[in-house]
């Protein structure tokens, strides 16, 4: 119930009442009573739950802020109870089609619902301005969702999951996808992490389902990420190719490091900083990127020169790293299905050849030396058990003559400075009169060993007070 500029007591359910002498200055009162200052210009909004809830794309600093999603700016508070509280509602039939009020801090404002949230980031839409961490109402104490300003508020469907968490969590699948087609929902894979483990994905992947479900929009294809569950497998499939051979792969599941509201280069998961021009301003004590210094200066990534790139902005830097590092992954993931086929064709040869082996060795006993049968087997065993040289995959694209060679990188041999012209030493990162430890497979990044065998690994050229050295990533 609220009164009109008449004091006329109005009903509005009652559909017979003219909306537009609706006061709603009794909400931005409420208002008042069911939130909380946090200082700063910032304020969080008490439920009937028991939650105290806000909104801000940096985390409060204000100590009475207990968890901070950073990748959708939501944040809880501890304390009591306040006064008065709101109920968060789905927005309803009433919602749909009636005046709805937004209010804040600064008053109350009459509107009517525009758009559902259709993920994290693209919130719901309100015909009037939202004030930030303001509401949306239709009675003052029943909202439909919390204001992140301009004309946008949050729905209770992403407050809801945000609140079930004990910790922030997201889903990960080492890829981040685009939209082909929104006419089919076609989805394809636009960015692959190759530092996620043993990634199965590249760019052009064409997404069929994920745990047999396929997603109706972009949203709902994020949101199904973002909720599986961590560690468990994930059957995904996929068409690849020109000719759309399908493929099934079986994928466990890891936590999002990066994106929405945070930097997205697929370095995020490795506590590393690097500036615009390439320069490392934060290492890790361990891991990958631990052999880097603060004051490298990064001056190829595998064979791409970073020197020739004029970065502006630090999201033209991530999505530069993005597109550096699926191309990687592209060509790891080739080179491996190439050596895991010639792998599979290799043991065919074999059985085959063992099946002969087993039928020459039978024509003649093995205790006669000199026969025929059985030098011929004995060739024959050798021929089979001889050592074969590994084929090269590197691909075509990375022997054009433009290209770096990376077995420049490798060892105490001299580079040619192309912009001074004076030699300097290379030295190898690894100490090669250092043990070397074995490291468990699940630390490494994907068959770490055959992709540094075949020249695919990752590593870096870096620029060390004068001196050059590579850094390859394990």
């Amino acid at each position: 119930m609220l009164y009109s500029n008449n004091q006329e007591v109005i009903d509005l359910f009652d559909k017979s009442v003219a909306e537009e002498s609706i006061d709603y200055s009794h909400c931005a009162e409420y208002y008042k009573h069911a939130s909380v200052n946090l200082g700063n210009g910032i304020y969080a909004i008490a439920l009937k739950n028991g939650s105290i809830i806000g909104y801000s794309k940096i985390r409060p600093k204000s100590s009475k802020v207990k968890k901070y999603d950073q990748f959708s700016g939501l944040f809880s508070v501890g304390g009591s109870a306040l006064k008065m509280a709101y109920e968060l509602s789905d927005i309803d039939e009433y919602a749909l089609n009636r005046e709805l009020a937004s209010t804040g801090i600064r008053g109350s404002r009459p509107g009517r619902f525009q758009k559902h949230q259709s993920n994290f980031l693209d919130y719901a839409k309100f015909s009037a301005p939202t004030q930030k961490n303001g509401v949306i109402s239709n009675i003052c104490y029943k909202i439909y969702g919390l204001g992140v300003g301009g004309h946008e508020f949050i729905e209770k469907k992403y407050i809801d999951r945000f609140l079930s968490q004990d910790e922030v969590y997201y889903g990960d699948l080492g890829v981040r996808f685009e939209v082909l087609n929104p006419q089919d929902a076609t989805f394809g894979v636009k960015f692959a992490d190759p530092f996620f483990p043993n990634n199965p994905f590249k760019r052009g992947d064409v997404l069929v389902s994920i745990n047999d479900k396929a997603p109706k929009d972009l949203g709902d294809l994020e949101w199904i990420v973002a909720t599986l569950p961590l560690g468990e497998e994930a059957v995904v499939k996929i068409r690849r190719g020109n000719e759309g051979i399908m493929h099934t792969f079986r994928v466990r599941v890891d936590k999002r490091f990066g994106g929405m509201l945070l930097p997205d280069s697929f370095l995020e998961r490795f506590n590393v900083s690097i500036s615009n021009d390439f320069v490392v301003q934060k290492v890790p004590s361990s891991g990958a990127f631990s052999k880097l210094k603060n004051g490298d200066k990064i001056i190829f990534i595998n064979n791409i020169d970073m020197r020739q790139f004029n970065v502006k902005s630090t999201a033209e830097r991530n999505q530069l790293f993005q597109e550096l590092f699926t191309k990687i992954q592209g060509q790891q993931v080739d080179a491996l299905a190439l050596w895991q086929d010639e792998e599979k064709h290799r043991n065919q040869a074999r059985t085959i050849n063992n099946d002969i082996l087993a039928q020459f060795q039978s024509k003649e006993s093995s205790t006669n030396k000199n026969g025929f049968y059985r030098q011929l087997s004995d060739s024959m065993d050798n021929f089979i058990n001889a050592e074969v040289m590994p084929r090269e995959y590197t691909s075509n694209a990375n022997k054009s003559q433009d290209d770096f060679n990376l077995e420049s990188f490798r060892g105490d041999e001299i580079l040619r400075d192309s912009d001074t012209k004076s030699m300097r030493t290379i030295y190898d990162i690894y100490d090669s009169r250092s043990e070397t430890k074995s490291k468990d497979k699940k630390d490494s990044i994907k068959e770490y060993d055959i992709l540094q065998k075949h020249g695919l690994g990752i590593n870096f050229l870096v620029d060390r007070k004068g001196f050059q050295f590579r850094v390859p990533l394990e």
